[in-house]
């Protein structure tokens, strides 16, 4: 991801409340395709209303790149401030190039709670792919957004110990959980689009230190060591301890043996 700025300069009179709504519907059309990420900082400057995000690379916010809503509301800003907004990059790092989809004999579905990039991953980099550059619909975008959102919520629960750790961790660590059917369902999905595995990853905290390394896929029951398991290593992130193919599955050991039924969630069941 790059910092950047983009500049909106009003060239016609217009009550300042709608030119900032204007430009906030822009900005979340370009949220919502995976072309910016993470939370936006805006303020007015010297008469333009300006915004500090993070690109998902260096020609994300590109027209050719918007999605339907995006041109929609970019129509909106024309009108509005009479003229296109202005981008700059500010990151040192402006001539870093993006992982392609195209490059991966995999990829997996994976964030957490302190993460604003694209949750879709490249299988053997283990770097974010920006939505936008994936073949799926506008909607599809959205939802893998939506999805996003909603399991960092989750983990951020789960981190926090709270009330809610255990019901919070169930989502994420269930494979049948709404949470995790959701994301397996989005799965297939980009599967379908880009004709290579995509794999759902399942958080696995705690464990039964006897059995941990031997466990069987919580999808299937069958045994899903990964051939090539990095155990008990986990650098970097992406070689998975355990892979189940045929239930596009991957998950890293246990870290925490003190609790057999926290331990419980997550297992297979016979049959």
């Amino acid at each position: 991801m790059l910092l950047a700025r983009v500049i909106f300069t009003p060239l016609f009179e217009h009550e300042e409340a709608e030119l900032v709504a204007t430009a906030e519907a822009y900005l979340g059309a370009l949220v919502k395709n995976g072309q910016i990420c993470g939370e936006h900082l805006t303020g007015w400057h010297d008469g333009d209303f300006c915004a500090y995000t993070y690109l998902s690379h260096r020609n994300a916010a590109a027209e050719r790149n918007l999605s339907q809503w995006g041109r929609r509301d970019l129509g909106s800003v024309r009108r509005q401030f009479g003229c296109d907004p202005v981008w700059e990059i500010l990151d040192d790092d402006a001539a870093a190039r993006v992982a392609s989809w195209k490059s991966a004999t995999s990829l997996y579905l994976f964030t957490h709670a302190f993460d604003v990039a694209s949750p879709i991953i490249h299988g053997d980099r283990g770097t974010a792919v920006p939505l936008h550059l994936l073949p799926i619909t506008d909607r599809q975008r959205e939802r893998l957004c939506t999805w996003s959102d909603s399991y960092t919520c989750h983990d951020r629960i789960w981190f926090e110990s709270g009330a809610l750790e255990v019901r919070a961790y169930q989502q994420l660590a269930d494979p049948d959980s709404d949470l995790s059917d959701q994301g397996r369902t989005l799965c297939r999905e980009v599967e379908d689009a880009v004709k290579r595995p995509v794999y759902f990853y399942l958080l696995k905290h705690w464990g039964e230190f006897e059995t941990e390394k031997n466990r069987s896929c919580p999808g299937c029951g069958h045994d899903w060591v990964a051939p090539s398991s990095p155990a008990p290593s986990r650098e970097p992130f992406c070689q998975f301890h355990f892979r189940c193919h045929p239930c596009r599955l991957v998950s890293h050991r246990a870290v925490a043996f003190d609790d057999s039924e926290r331990a419980a969630i997550g297992r297979s069941s016979p049959g």
